[in-house]
C-alpha cells in the first residue's frame, strides 16, 4: 500500500523513493557508487530538497544507501536489508527515528504511573499522563517496524492530544499546542523479551528478543514532559553512529 496525498495520488517523495529504488535494483547504480548530488537529483525528478531527502531517508532505513555528511550518498546494496536503520549523527538524526514512517495511534486516555510503571519510565509515582499507543509501519510495504507508546504530562496538557500527528514529531506538536518546548532528551536502548501482546503485532513468538528505546524529553527547567517507548524486533533495528575525532 502506497502512502497517498489527500487527493488520492502517491506522495511525491514516495514516487521518487520508488524511482530511485528501481534504479538501484536495476543496476543503474552499482554498490559502492555515489548517487548524483542533491541538486542533480532534484532536477532529474523535478522535486524539492525536502521530498528528495525524505525519499533518500527511506532508502537508507531499508539498507539500500548510506548518507555521509560532506561525502554524499553511497549505494550499499541492491536488496533491502529489511532492517530499520537509525542513523545518529546530529540532534535531528537522533530525534527523527519517526521520519518517513507512519503511526496510527489509539484514542488518547489518561493513566497514572503507579510504582511499577513509574520505575520503568523513570518518572514520579502517581503522576497523570495522556497515553497513546500505536504501531509504526514502513509506508512502502506496511510492514510493522515498531510499537510506539507515548506519555504526555497531563498536568501541563489541559486538553487531550490528537491521535494523528501526520509527519510531525510528537514533541514538536506538543510545543505548538501546549507551549512546552524541549530543551533536550535522554535515550536508553536495552534488550527485552516480547510480551504476548507485542509478539502478536510482529507475528513472533512471545519471549522473542527485542529492543526497547526509551526517550525522556525535558524542558529548560529539566522537567520531563513527554516519554516515548519504542519496541522493535532486534533483527529489524540497526543503530549506526559516526564519531569524528577532532584530534
Amino acid at each position: 500500500m502506497k502512502e497517498k496525498t489527500p487527493g488520492g495520488k502517491p506522495a511525491r517523495q514516495q514516487i521518487v523513493y520508488q524511482q530511485l529504488r528501481d534504479a538501484i535494483e536495476s543496476e543503474a547504480f552499482e554498490p559502492g557508487a555515489l548517487l548524483p548530488t542533491e541538486d542533480e537529483l532534484c532536477a532529474t525528478y523535478g522535486v524539492t530538497r525536502y521530498s528528495l531527502r525524505e525519499a533518500v531517508a527511506q532508502l537508507e532505513r531499508q539498507g539500500f544507501v548510506e548518507r555521509r555528511r560532506r561525502a554524499g550518498t553511497r549505494v550499499l546494496s541492491r536488496r533491502s536489508s529489511r532492517a530499520f536503520r537509525h542513523v545518529a549523527g546530529s540532534r535531528r538524526d537522533l530525534l527523527q527515528l519517526a521520519a518517513g514512517t507512519t503511526v496510527a495511534f489509539s484514542t488518547p486516555r489518561k493513566v497514572l504511573t503507579d510504582g511499577k510503571l513509574a520505575r520503568e519510565l523513570g518518572c514520579d509515582d502517581l503522576r497523570s499522563w495522556w497515553y497513546l499507543e500505536g504501531v509504526r509501519v514502513d509506508p512502502s510495504d506496511r510492514r510493522p517496524i515498531g510499537i510506539v507508546r507515548i506519555y504526555i504530562d497531563a498536568d501541563r496538557a489541559p486538553v487531550a492530544p490528537i491521535s494523528d500527528f501526520g509527519s510531525r514529531l510528537v514533541y514538536e506538536w506538543v510545543a505548538e499546542t501546549y507551549g512546552i518546548h524541549a530543551a533536550g532528551a535522554t535515550q536508553e536502548i536495552n534488550a527485552v523479551a516480547l510480551t504476548a501482546e507485542d509478539a502478536a503485532v510482529f507475528d513472533e513468538e512471545p519471549g522473542a528478543p527485542a529492543l526497547r528505546i526509551l526517550r525522556r524529553y525535558f524542558d529548560a527547567d529539566q522537567r520531563i514532559f513527554q516519554i516515548s517507548v519504542n519496541t522493535q524486533r532486534s533483527t529489524d533495528f540497526i543503530y549506526s553512529m559516526r564519531i569524528d575525532f577532532d584530534d
